[in-house]
């Protein structure tokens, strides 16, 4: 099958990146988004001097090839007579760009990709091979719509998904602060804290004899307080024996048992946990499956509105689920490329982000100068080019916020 994916047709996808035709400036310091107008194949391989190994996390939310009349290109759809039947023509379609921004990704990068059922799993062929499947994280199931869509198909589907691989193996989300403690049930002198696992090793080498040392008694209270000493007659011993009597072990040696036994807690019967402590500074991992009503389509409808004033682009993304990707993907002075910006939803939440936190976040947005058919409710809002409308947003943001800057580059 590998062999067969190496056939998809793949002009230029390998042809020499040449040295820039124009020069290009730098990102400016401070809170910066650039927009480049025009194909962003050709825009990536032009900006590669200077941009080669350092994006942090690249987002894009690409045509679905669904088939709708929408303000850009939405429709590739090849004949059957191939072993990826209708989808080749997509595949040949992201196949460049993918290999192409792979390039742009640090060795830490991490790109994220908004797909729905139609070529997700063609995406994931195409990834697997250009990333490696080693370097995939995880794809995220997001709920866009509480009602979903009934009008095709047996079921109302209400979610899509965001494909998140890394450039290497040194790629690392760093997840989401933790900002809600209701779930930290207990108290002692050092703060709130849960019991989230066992100090009895399972698994692997969980076994006395795995490692001897770290097989010995504990001592506890009716308090659920865990000593390494007998310390008073009241005291009970426990050792790490499972509920079959297996001979496991802990977790720690007893040295560090002894310097940290406050992390520790027992029940009644003897059993014994680590200590989860709250801490807003702490990161957690994010969840596969994200529902939340900042993330409907809807959301994004209203904030399209309120910015141009009509529904002048058909698939906007809401800009808090925008914001959450980048803020749990990626760190506070990350370069962030997006090279199917549409409205520029990546540059505002962004952008939000570096006010929330003081973040140093810059932007690169890529948008196609595609002419809007004279019938389009956009061009009857007096945008001509698609890049308009990324522009027009861009504009909007900087006239209300005094740390928002940026430039529109066009580049032959």
């Amino acid at each position: 099958m590998l062999n067969q994916i190496n056939q998809i047709e793949e002009t230029d996808i390998h042809c020499e990146i040449n040295a820039l035709e124009v020069p290009l400036a730098h990102l400016p310091s401070g809170d910066t988004c650039v927009l480049y107008v025009g194909d962003n194949l050709h825009l990536m391989k032009k900006i590669a001097d200077e941009f080669v190994g350092k994006v942090d996390l690249c987002y894009i939310d690409p045509p679905y090839n669904t088939g709708s009349k929408f303000i850009y290109e939405d429709q590739r759809v090849s004949q059957k007579d191939n072993i990826w039947g209708t989808h080749l023509g997509w595949m040949e379609f992201m196949r460049p760009r993918l290999e192409t921004v792979n390039s742009l990704l640090a060795e830490t990068g991490i790109i994220a990709i908004s797909i729905d059922d139609y070529e997700q799993p063609y995406l994931r062929v195409l990834m697997d091979q250009i990333f490696g499947q080693e370097n995939f994280i995880s794809c995220i199931a997001t709920c866009r719509s509480n009602n979903g869509k009934s009008a095709r198909g047996n079921v109302a589907t209400n979610h899509e998904y965001i494909v998140v691989y890394g450039k290497s193996k040194k790629s690392k989300i760093r997840g989401f602060l933790e900002n809600d403690d209701a779930s930290y049930d207990k108290t002692d002198t050092h703060g709130k804290y849960r019991i989230d696992g066992l100090f009895r090793k399972k698994g692997d080498a969980s076994l006395r004899t795995d490692r001897p040392n770290m097989y010995f008694p504990l001592y506890f209270d009716r308090n659920g307080n865990v000593f390494t000493e007998r310390l008073s007659d009241d005291l009970k011993e426990v050792f790490p024996v499972d509920s079959k009597g297996v001979e496991r072990r802990w977790l720690w040696g007893k040295d560090k048992a002894r310097e940290e036994s406050w992390k520790l807690y027992a029940s009644a019967k003897g059993v014994v946990y680590v200590k989860n402590y709250f801490d807003m500074s702490k990161r957690v991992k994010p969840k596969s499956l994200w529902i939340d009503n900042r993330y409907l389509t809807e959301r994004a409808t209203n904030e399209i509105k309120e910015i141009y004033g009509d529904k002048i682009f058909e698939t906007p993304k809401p800009i808090s689920l925008i914001e959450d990707l980048i803020e749990s993907h990626t760190h506070e002075q990350a370069l962030i490329l997006d090279f199917f910006a549409g409205t520029g939803t990546t540059a505002h939440a962004a952008h939000n982000l570096n006010k929330r936190d003081k973040g140093k976040r810059k932007v690169i947005l890529m948008e196609q100068d595609q002419t809007i058919k004279t019938d389009h409710l956009a061009f009857k809002h007096g945008f001509r080019k698609i890049s308009d409308i990324t522009k027009a947003r861009l504009e909007w943001i900087a006239n209300r916020e005094s740390g928002f800057t940026f430039q529109v580059k066009n580049i032959q």
